[in-house]
């Protein structure tokens, strides 16, 4: 199944539960709120998060996104019962496995990013039930890469060099939360996110038959996630 079908019959599902009256069950929404996130980043090719080859002098060059993980704390603030604004910090753990390869031999290494991410989301709610919301929204995600990072093996270094400190990106999110009063909240749902700028370059160092060569690849740092967070009540 497609992410779009899974998409599709999450916000379909949701709008079955959709009472007919709860206004006298409702709980009031807290003003301020503040929610530990953890998150599964999955390569999809629909999201721009899928292996890239290219080639150049007769070498094969590829990268392959894996699994990765995202973890933080976000903060809300309800502006109004329809709407709030979110704003946190989080750490995505991206990993990549990076080939080389001529007609006759092949190197591979790892390399593992750490990029440091600042929210900042409007969100918009919709009640569901007594205790049950559908939620979505958009806003600007900062991301920053504190220094070049490098791997090395023999006859391979990989290197990624920055080209910025910081840039902005895209974040939308669309889940479901639940909410009770005294226990805290629960919320699980998805967010993209969509880097038009390039944070760094892949750089590819790479020795074959004596011969050093280096070629850059700019990364794509867009994800797809399906994200969990607990509120604290």
């Amino acid at each position: 199944m497609s992410v779009c079908k899974i998409l599709l019959t999450f916000v379909f599902c949701s709008l079955l539960l959709w009472p007919e009256s709860h206004a006298q069950d409702e709980i009031k929404d807290p003003t301020f709120n503040f929610g530990l996130q953890a998150g599964v980043i999955f390569p999809s090719s629909l999201f721009r998060v899928r292996n890239r080859v290219e080639e150049s002098n007769g070498i094969s060059y590829r990268i392959e996104p894996s699994i990765g993980t995202q973890f933080g704390g976000i903060a809300t603030f309800r502006l109004s019962e329809k709407f709030q604004l979110q704003g946190g910090f989080s750490l995505l753990l991206r990993r990549y496995e990076c080939t080389a390869s001529t007609e006759s031999e092949q190197r591979s290494l790892k390399i593992n990013t750490t990029i440091y991410e600042v929210p900042l989301l409007l969100m918009y709610y919709q009640r569901l039930g007594s205790q049950l919301l559908l939620t979505a929204g958009t806003g600007v995600n900062l991301q920053t890469l504190p220094s070049d990072l490098t791997s090395k093996t023999d006859g391979l270094d990989i290197i990624a060099f920055r080209r910025a400190f910081a840039l902005p990106s895209s974040l939308t999110m669309l889940g479901l939360e639940f909410r009770k009063k005294g226990a805290g909240g629960f919320f699980a749902g998805l967010s993209y996110c969509i880097t038009p700028f390039h944070l760094y370059d892949t750089g590819f160092r790479t020795r074959f038959n004596g011969q050093s060569r280096f070629y850059a690849i700019p990364h794509i740092g867009d994800y797809f996630c399906v994200v969990g967070r607990y509120y604290l009540d």
